[in-house]
């Protein structure tokens, strides 16, 4: 079984390579940026074993299909591991602007939801001996409703462990020598959500709702014996309180078979849960 989940990898990551050019074409989307930075596209400067691929690899792996180049960097321990990360991201962002287009912030819906869903849970928690992963993201776009590609790098960072960890890890990380491992990746536009999808999604749902609000108020508004109610049916109404009478199957709050209710507490069957009277 070891042996059989060893070649699906070797296979999976294998196929990913070989199905990812190394750099991308303009017309793809922003990937220019890749040449500037430099990098290896031999995956193993990553540090990725093939039959244990590491998380910088991922992207490969899962979202081969929308990845348009990629570059990988292996290098000695500096005072800033993220530093490779941060000189990628600001290609990046020339190259984008350079085509039109704009960072879009980091906080808004098109760049956090790129970020969840290209990284999420696929970095490793901080390592008990100071060696951590992290990730760095960002979406270029041409107005709301035009992505024009986007940028993840995947950083394995040894910096801290040879520079602020005790004498034994520090000592450890000299001797091994482990590099700081950065991957960086440009991904395919038509797989990203724009801003304005973002505000189309969050109109329509605001207009269900009022559309759904103006519903339950006609229904409650025209009220009448004998209606049928998420709760029951209608035997009597009293101004803004309306007598309900349940199902013979279904037992109210005061084991009674009918109970009292606000007007504006009733909705259509099945819409909305009924609070009996509470």
């Amino acid at each position: 079984m070891a042996g059989q989940g060893t070649f699906r990898a070797v296979a999976a990551l294998t196929a990913a390579l070989a199905g990812v050019p190394a750099m991308a074409q303009q017309s793809l989307g922003v990937a220019d940026f890749l040449t500037t930075i430099g990098g290896d596209t031999d995956v193993k400067t990553s540090g990725s074993l093939r039959t244990r691929p590491s998380p910088q690899v991922f992207p490969l792996l899962d979202d081969a299909d929308e990845i348009i180049g990629y570059s990988f960097f292996s290098e000695k321990i500096t005072t800033n591991g993220s530093a490779t990360a941060e000189r990628a991201r600001d290609a990046f962002a020339q190259e984008c602007s350079a085509k039109g287009g704009r960072l879009e912030p980091e906080e808004g819906d098109a760049a956090r939801t790129f970020r969840d869903r290209a990284l999420g849970r696929r970095l490793p928690p901080r390592g008990e001996f100071k060696h951590f992963w992290y990730g760095m993201s960002a979406v270029c776009s041409r107005g709301p409703d035009q992505v024009l590609g986007g940028f993840v790098a995947i950083t394995f960072d040894t910096t801290e462990v040879a520079t602020k960890g005790d004498l034994g890890s520090r000592l450890m990380s000299r001797v091994s020598m482990v590099p700081t491992r950065t991957a960086v990746y440009a991904c395919r536009p038509d797989q990203i959500r724009s801003a304005a999808w973002f505000q189309r999604t969050q109109d329509s749902y605001v207009a269900d709702r009022e559309a759904e609000q103006n519903r339950h108020e006609a229904f409650r508004r025209d009220l009448a014996i004998g209606t049928v109610t998420n709760c029951g049916t209608v035997v009597q109404i009293r101004g803004p309180m309306v007598e309900i009478a349940v199902p013979p199957t279904t037992l109210t709050p005061n084991g009674q078979s009918t109970f009292w209710s606000r007007r504006d507490a009733l909705a259509p069957t099945f819409s909305t849960p009924c609070t009996y009277g509470l």
